[in-house]
């Protein structure tokens, strides 16, 4: 009967991907977390892809990212950019009303659990239920379930921040959230090409090199590699290309790079001596875009003394983890006087 609302929907927030899943249907959505607004009219003209292929080349748009620090900043776009996707992927214009999870920052603030809220509802859903990151990756990953005693850590890397949890028994032990990613990657080498070389690269490129060249120091015997990435010569104001090679890229993401194994350990530094003994044995979990980075494992590995191995190769496993959140909890609706606009705080595993 409720079918006919909508689908159960899960969608993984990210600051630079946005991914949905709908029941029976798998993940239906990759879409990069960006609107396309008219800088005349006000008037949206895209999202996702479509938008980011309109960055710097039409002067009369201007790009919004609704999505920052993985929750809303934007309410009204945010709203927006999960209204279309809930729209266009249950094929219902006006009607899709589906139960709805979400995945958060395990350290999300009040300001941001409200945003998010507000945003949810106006998009469409009938009931919400919110499932810190760290708990969804790992039950997408088939890491954790709420029976099982076992100790799990996941650091899921993204965009904007490093968020890290410590799992048992399906719930948080202790988790640690900081404003460090991707995206402080991409503005060191911004900063590096600037100050050496006196050009202005986009973040777009900056984020080309790190995928083509990009490394972890110290890089040792990994071969060097080179790319080039244009820009503006700030003295002339001219085109001009320059050569960035593996040890350039290197040089600049080390500082950020850091500060993401300072917020894995510091996550790390939470646990109680019970189940401190444990993580020798257990190792970290590795989820998001970042965490591919070459060598960042082995960095980890050395600062903290865990192995770290790369857990999600298709950035799929939290939006698949927490659609399971919704699958374990069962297909019964409430009674409509029993029903609350209220959202849910998973932060356990429920049972299924």
């Amino acid at each position: 009967m409720w079918d006919f609302a909508g689908r159960d929907t899960a969608i993984d927030l990210g600051s630079a991907t946005v991914r949905m899943h709908v029941r029976d249907r798998g993940v239906v959505a990759r879409e990069p977390s960006l609107l396309a607004r008219c800088l005349h009219t006000g008037k949206i003209l895209a999202l996702g892809l479509p938008a980011q292929e309109m960055a710097g080349r039409n002067p009369d748009v201007r790009l919004v990212r609704p999505i920052r620090e993985g929750a809303p900043t934007e309410t009204d776009e945010a709203e927006y950019l999960m209204r279309a996707l809930v729209r266009t992927h249950h094929r219902r214009r006006y009607t899709a009303r589906p139960r709805l999870v979400v995945t958060v920052p395990s350290g999300m603030s009040s300001v941001h659990y409200r945003a998010l809220q507000f945003s949810a509802f106006q998009a469409g859903a009938r009931r919400l239920t919110l499932v810190p990151t760290p708990i969804a990756a790992a039950i997408g990953m088939g890491l954790t379930s709420s029976g099982r005693p076992e100790v799990v850590v996941v650091a899921d890397i993204g965009a904007d921040i490093t968020d890290v949890g410590v799992i048992s028994f399906g719930g948080l032990v202790t988790s640690h959230t900081a404003l460090v990613g991707g995206s402080s990657l991409d503005r060191a080498i911004v900063a590096l090409v600037r100050r050496e070389h006196k050009v202005r690269i986009s973040p777009a490129s900056a984020e080309a090199a790190k995928l083509e060249v990009g490394a972890v120091p110290p890089i040792g015997r990994r071969p060097l590699r080179q790319t080039v990435v244009h820009g503006r010569d700030l003295t002339t104001g001219m085109p001009r290309g320059i050569v960035l090679t593996t040890a350039d890229v290197a040089r600049a993401i080390a500082a950020p790079v850091g500060e993401i194994v300072g917020a894995i350990q510091q996550g790390l530094a939470g646990c109680g001596p019970e189940i401190s003994g444990e993580l020798l044995g257990v190792g970290i979990t590795l989820t998001g875009g970042t965490a591919r980075l070459p060598g960042l494992d082995r960095l980890i590995r050395e600062r903290t003394g865990l192995a770290a191995r790369i857990g999600d190769d298709t950035g799929d496993a939290a939006v698949i983890g927490a659609a399971d959140v919704l699958r374990s909890s069962g297909s019964q609706e409430p009674p409509a006087r029993r029903s609350s606009p209220r959202p849910h705080l998973l932060t356990t595993v429920p049972e299924g």
